[in-house]
């Protein structure tokens, strides 16, 4: 009795925390697809662009509103030449070989232009370049002091860390990180390629993405000359996901080992991806509420064991052989500040000053700054409650800036800016690849810019269509790209924001998108199918209405 009565307690429980499960799939995820499908269908009458040259990086955003139906009917176009390709032409062709084909493809055309650029790190990149030269000539102690740059952002020292490993092996060139850039560059699209094998079982899916990524392997290929912790960050996230992933197949835990000891790495290197930690986070609690049993409890300690040896080891790294204790630097609070202020020269929530001017202000005391920051937020979200009018347009513009910009600033990362004008020989020899510079700000600039504005529709309606698909299920492991992408989302509206800052979640819907276009083709050709077959049984019916007409004629 004492067992049965048990038994329906344990039964209730799975129950409710189905219906916790079964709410979150139905309503969150679903407004998850809703927000990808506005983004799609507003980048079809919105443009977000730079008036910048090559050899003037100016981020000031500017807007083009209109509907160009020469744009609808050529991305419909497109929609057919990717269905037609992947689902027919090359229909007996696996899609192993054709990501083999595509890397191999890559691979030149990312050597190609890293070789032809040339392009050295300028501004915090090449601060970056010069604190990794300094840590390996043991002189980083400047960059550590009161007002130094590490001491303002001390979580620019992973990347940093990690250049001077690179230059310790290879040599003190710049060019050997973006080198590095393009083979984690390669890594990332195999990457998305696997990630997309274990979460939808379709071959024709995964054709379909093999296209989504040739496409997608331009923005790459600009990027790959951004002397930041970006790409090589995003490397270690996608590995730290396909491990989870993993662990929602199989429930072997020793995954989730290995998805914390990546994801810290990937913080380690650029801190944004604290993004992808917390959508891990949040599917490691749904999966325990999922199956409530003892057992599941130890999977989130067993990630933090993992994700806290990495920490641990870096900061013991740090103090105990380079003698190295990283300050606290400028209070994030300033940066949500930053995401809030009065427009300064760019976009609304685009770099102001403010965050170094709040630091300076507080003489460099971290508390005092986040105080400083505090009142500033707390009046500025006063002024915004008091004129409702310029919230929404300021916000409005924000989120326009960040994901309508159908480049997300690829060949803004690419352009050498002040290099060209302050360096005679650099500016000589790029004279004589005028086809770079065209691309850079050109004609072929506006060609580049049209294609992946049509790409940028696709992606994000079809992404839309795959995500509201997926959440008719209750499988956790679809949920968790779109929970870091919306968290990325979310993060960008308080936070300061760049087109370029987002990328990486662009990147990680192309599974779904592919999963869209293959369910839209599928869908489409089930009521064509039906369409005709009703007009040829309508056809049949009127032929043998006639024929047994004409015979009870003859028989008359």
């Amino acid at each position: 009795m004492e067992e049965e009565i048990a038994n329906n307690v344990k039964n209730e429980n799975n129950n409710k925390f189905k219906l916790v499960i079964n709410f979150f799939q139905k309503f969150f995820l679903k407004i998850i697809s809703i927000v990808v499908g506005i983004i799609g269908v507003l980048s079809i009458f919105i443009t977000a662009y730079f008036n910048s040259t090559y050899f003037d990086k100016y981020e000031k955003t500017f807007f083009r509103y209109d509907v160009s139906f020469l744009l609808i009917a050529i991305t419909i176009i497109t929609i057919f030449l990717i269905i037609l390709l992947s689902k027919k032409v090359l229909k007996k062709v696996s899609s192993k070989i054709l990501v083999v084909l595509l890397l191999i493809l890559d691979i030149f055309v990312f050597f190609f232009w890293v070789k032809t650029l040339k392009l050295e790190p300028d501004v915090d990149q090449n601060m970056i370049n010069k604190m990794a030269i300094a840590f390996l000539d043991g002189k980083i102690d400047g960059y550590l002091k009161t007002g130094g740059y590490l001491f303002i952002y001390p979580f620019q020292f992973g990347f940093t860390f990690f250049v001077s490993i690179i230059y310790k092996i290879f040599g003190e060139d710049f060019i050997y990180i973006e080198y590095v850039n393009v083979i984690f560059s390669l890594l990332n699209v195999f990457l998305i390629y696997y990630i997309s094998k274990l979460l939808f079982k379709n071959e024709n899916i995964q054709r379909i993405l093999t296209f989504l990524l040739g496409g997608f392997s331009l923005y790459l290929m600009f990027f790959n000359t951004f002397f930041y912790g970006n790409i090589l960050g995003l490397t270690l996230a996608l590995v730290s996901v396909l491990f989870t992933i993993r662990y929602l197949n199989s429930n072997k835990k020793i995954n989730l080992f290995f998805s914390g000891i990546f994801i810290a790495l990937s913080i380690i290197i650029k801190s944004n991806y604290n993004i992808f930690l917390c959508g891990i986070a949040l599917v490691l609690v749904l999966d325990i509420i999922k199956k409530w049993k003892l057992k599941t409890l130890l999977i989130i300690p067993i990630f933090l064991i993992g994700y806290f040896i990495i920490n641990i080891g870096y900061t013991g790294l740090l103090k105990y052989k380079y003698n190295i204790e990283l300050p606290k630097g400028i209070p994030m609070i300033t940066y949500v500040y930053m995401g809030m202020a009065d427009i300064r020269g760019l976009s609304a929530g685009w770099y102001t000053r403010d965050t170094l001017e709040i630091y300076k202000e507080s003489d460099y005391d971290n508390d005092v700054a986040a105080q400083i920051a505090k009142e500033k937020i707390q009046n500025r979200l006063n002024y915004f409650i008091q004129n409702p009018n310029e919230t929404l347009s300021y916000y409005t513009e924000k989120i326009e800036s960040t994901w309508f910009n159908p480049t997300f600033q690829m060949t803004w990362v690419s352009s050498p800016g002040a290099k060209y004008t302050t360096n005679p020989d650099y500016a000589l020899y790029l004279n004589y690849h005028q086809k770079v510079l065209s691309i850079l700000s050109g004609e072929y600039y506006k060609i580049i810019e049209y294609i992946f504005n049509i790409y940028q529709i696709i992606i994000f309606i079809f992404s839309a269509i795959g995500l509201f698909i997926s959440s008719k299920d209750l499988d956790l492991k679809k949920a968790l790209i779109p929970i870091i992408f919306f968290g990325g989302f979310l993060f960008h509206i308080i936070w300061e924001t760049k087109a370029l800052y987002v990328i990486q979640y662009y990147f990680i819907l192309l599974p779904f998108a592919a999963y869209g276009l293959n369910e839209f083709s599928d869908g489409t050709t089930n009521i064509l199918n039906k369409i005709f077959k009703k007009l040829r049984n309508n056809k049949k019916e009127e032929v043998v209405e006639v024929v047994n007409k004409e015979n009870k004629v003859e028989d008359k």
